[in-house]
């Protein structure tokens, strides 16, 4: 892939759909925080199904898929930024949790009397989140990498431990402590979303992709391939799926913790409309990347993690306020639509702030 003028040697098609998966994200905390719908439940009707669907194969997986890319674009590429990258993302993603979990609890408990348990606090304290997860995929690529072990082969390993994640399931802790600290890996805690084993085959599978895209004269060529190729597999499985008997919701439904819990067919799925989503966004998108709003784009896609941060900090206190006065009722589907723009105009209004720069 050649450089840009400005010397930056990010792909906009990349800081597109990420762009977009921002909003899908705010929506889906939002939908979780304020909408309180039964998910115990798969979604039912237009709204959940696409709300669910938005927020699962539309928002993380791009994150990850993309992150993947970062990897081997970015100029900080020794083993040691890697390593070091990795463990500055975790003290930072725990550091969320307390800000966004714990504190919360621990205000409810002593200034308006409600009871929280040392589990539910250290439960959300131990959370294992998308920034805990990014953390331990730096962590692993930077040991890998260490080793000499090539995108390709990391790809594969990270197959073989997602079945091994897979396997995992069966084991649940009742230490809150040690299942979610085990968590980082597998997924064996209640408040474990994004357990490295079955999660790391995304980051790889964008090494992989940005290997090969150096290699690549016409990107146009290789993103109307594999927008097609997506398409097809997608097809493919929904079609294997449907004849199988298996409920396609459960690969993108928050039931059951069905989507976090990843397997190969449902890592294929999801893959396959990350695929489509790509090659979509580098023709749609191309041609506003030198306008002001494509620079915007860039930005917000640079700060995705103060994004990130900036709006989980606003949802929980926001939730911890309207459960704190006993405010009852659940937003409609227009009311989450709207709290998730209102949501990410001030948190990227907030980070322009501080980050005038781009």
């Amino acid at each position: 892939m050649e450089i840009k003028k400005n010397g930056s040697n990010r792909l906009f098609e990349a800081d597109c759909v990420k762009f977009f998966a921002i909003f899908f994200m705010i929506c889906i905390h939002v939908y979780e925080q304020l909408g309180r719908y039964d998910f115990s439940v798969l979604p039912n009707g237009m709204f959940r199904n696409l709300m669910e669907f938005a927020g699962g194969p539309l928002a993380a997986p791009i994150f990850m898929f993309t992150m993947g890319i970062g990897m081997i674009y970015t100029r900080h590429n020794t083993v040691g930024e890697f390593i070091k990258r990795g463990f500055k993302l975790l003290l930072i993603g725990f550091a969320l949790n307390f800000v966004r979990e714990a504190v919360p609890k621990i205000i409810g408990n002593l200034a308006f009397g409600m009871e929280f348990s040392f589990d539910e606090i250290m439960g959300g304290f131990l959370n294992i989140d998308i920034l805990e997860f990014a953390g331990m995929s730096f962590i692993t690529v930077g040991i890998l990498k260490k080793a000499k072990v090539k995108a390709w082969a990391m790809l594969l390993i990270s197959v073989v431990l997602q079945a091994a994640g897979i396997w995992a399931l069966k084991y649940t802790f009742t230490n809150i402590v040690w299942g979610n600290l085990l968590g980082l890996l597998l997924p064996t805690g209640d408040r474990v979303a994004f357990p490295m084993f079955l999660w790391l085959v995304y980051p790889t599978a964008g090494m992989v992709f940005a290997e090969y895209l150096k290699t690549v004269k016409d990107r146009a060529v290789l993103y109307r391939r594999m927008a097609s190729v997506g398409a097809v597999v997608l097809a493919a499985v929904s079609v294997w799926l449907c004849f199988a008997g298996h409920d396609i919701r459960m690969i993108y439904a928050l039931a059951d913790d069905s989507y976090y819990h990843q397997t190969v067919i449902s890592t294929l799925w999801t893959m396959s409309v990350v695929f489509i989503a790509l090659g979509m966004s580098y023709f749609m998108y191309g041609k506003i990347e030198n306008t002001g709003f494509g620079k915007f784009v860039s930005f917000c896609s640079k700060k995705l993690n103060i994004i990130y941060i900036i709006q989980w900090i606003i949802i929980a206190y926001t939730t911890a306020i309207v459960t704190a006065v006993g405010i009852e009722g659940s937003l409609s589907w227009w009311g989450i639509i709207l709290v998730g723009l209102a949501v990410e105009a001030v948190a990227i209004g907030i980070t322009k702030i501080f980050f005038r720069k781009v």
